[in-house]
């Protein structure tokens, strides 16, 4: 093999793992803030259902500020009946004492309708409260494996970034160019493996052509995707050159 496609076989692997960190890199903090979104969800919830709780709470309170006074009034009225004059007077107060008395019972209805709804508010608001717990503790956990996690990745794309430059310095200045050239419009991937095809583009490679690759002793490309062309034993390839050469 021509020793620098040794040296760029390494540095395509090299680059590719490059690639593979820096995404993660890139991915990381999104994740974090995917989980910190989902916690703030869940917060908004519960703020939300709190702020409900009140006000049902603020209703009943209403409701029974209201009772106390309708029963001031009746009581006030009873006190009148024993002044009243005239039977026309009587029936009217007791008409008011009977209409107050509804409105009464209709609060007390509505005051019940709301206990049950504050009992039902308190119960889901504490479900949200040990979900939101739960939640926090697992964004802790996760989060805290995410930052080490870029940590490490950093340190080791600083490595790997130091051995792709070291390898660098060691390619023929051309042939590093023609790579990074094929590179930049082959997704970073510019070497494809040679057997009876190409392994990049799956198109069939010339037995000429890969006569060359398997000679190494010049840099050959891809008649059809132009990527570099490399040589790995195959047994089946070989058997057939050496039948073909006999």
């Amino acid at each position: 093999m021509h020793p620098d496609m040794e040296k760029l076989i390494e540095l395509q692997e090299l680059e590719t793992r490059i690639r593979h960190a820096t995404g993660r890199l890139e991915q990381l903090p999104r994740d974090i803030a995917a989980m910190e979104e989902q916690l703030g969800a869940t917060r908004s919830l519960l703020d939300r259902q709190q702020a409900a709780s009140d006000r049902t709470a603020a209703e009943r309170r209403q409701l029974e500020g209201e009772i106390q006074i309708i029963e001031d009034r009746i009581s006030k009225y009873r006190s009148q009946l024993s002044d009243v004059k005239t039977n026309e007077q009587y029936k009217a107060l007791l008409h008011e004492i009977d209409f107050h008395g509804e409105r009464i019972g209709k609060m007390e209805d509505e005051i019940l309708v709301n206990m049950e709804k504050e009992e039902d508010l308190r119960e889901e608001r504490l479900l949200l409260e040990q979900q939101l717990q739960k939640e926090s503790a697992r964004v802790d956990r996760e989060t805290q494996a995410v930052r080490k996690e870029i940590e490490e990745t950093g340190t080791e794309l600083d490595r790997l970034r130091g051995e792709a430059d070291a390898l660098i310095a060691l390619i023929d200045p051309e042939i590093y160019g023609t790579y990074r050239k094929i590179a930049a419009v082959r997704k970073g991937v510019a070497l494809a493996r040679a057997g009876e095809n190409c392994r990049g583009c799956n198109v069939r490679i010339r037995p000429s052509v890969l006569g060359q690759v398997m000679a190494g002793k010049q840099i050959v490309y891809c008649d059809t995707c132009a990527r570099l062309l490399y040589w790995e034993a195959d047994p089946s390839i070989e058997s057939k050159q050496e039948g073909s050469s006999g």
